[in-house]
């Protein structure tokens, strides 16, 4: 937990909470078949464009349960994060699409600067292998600079895309930071409020 909360407090600009942070949004993507079950995509409903979730972390007392009564489908050229998934592979190969991942705000390498933080490699292999993700001292992140942190138009960022048979259950923790003034360089300014939500939960199919 001591680790997880030392890597946010390095990407804390600001110096207080907001309640920038809306609702968890679950959006069914067709599939048409193609791979068993549903596909969700999982995002944080944000106040405003251009709200900042830099960081989907856990900590002892709020971890992070992703979990299906069946499996998660999970393509051979996939991978827990969103940039283990090449560009021009999908391209080539239908089902990739549909692949389960966790990410923010992107969906495959390109530009795609999402990191992993102290993910268990037994915790992640089990999710490539279609079992639940379960983490009580790890983070995926991206650093509040980068683009795909950036809630768009319609005040959403992508957290994870799941593609099961079955009911998903999770819980997450959100960090990040309201919408900021950027610079002629697109570099964040100082200033502005962080956001922190814990113990969030939401759920995925019947």
């Amino acid at each position: 937990m001591k680790n997880v909360a030392g890597l946010l407090a390095l990407m804390i600009l600001g110096v207080c909470a907001q309640a920038q942070f809306v609702a968890i949004e679950v959006e069914e993507v067709p599939n048409n078949g193609i791979v068993p079950g549903k596909t969700y995509r999982v995002y944080a409903k944000m106040t405003q464009e251009g709200d900042i979730i830099d960081a989907v972390y856990a900590e002892e007392k709020n971890p992070i349960e992703i979990s299906s009564t069946a499996p998660f489908y999970q393509h051979p050229k996939g991978g827990v994060l969103s940039n283990d998934i090449q560009r021009f592979d999908l391209q080539n190969e239908p089902k990739l699409h549909f692949d389960s991942f966790f990410t923010i705000g992107s969906i495959d390498n390109y530009n795609n600067y999402i990191t992993p933080f102290l993910m268990d490699s037994t915790e992640m292999k089990k999710f490539e292998a279609g079992e639940a993700y379960i983490s009580y001292n790890s983070a995926w992140f991206a650093t509040p600079d980068r683009k795909q942190t950036r809630a768009g138009k319609d005040k959403r960022i992508l957290l994870m895309q799941l593609t099961t048979k079955g009911k998903v259950t999770g819980r997450i923790n959100l960090h990040g930071r309201e919408k900021e003034i950027f610079d002629a360089e697109g570099n964040l300014t100082d200033g502005g409020f962080v956001i922190e939500e814990k113990n969030i939960t939401f759920t995925c199919g019947n």
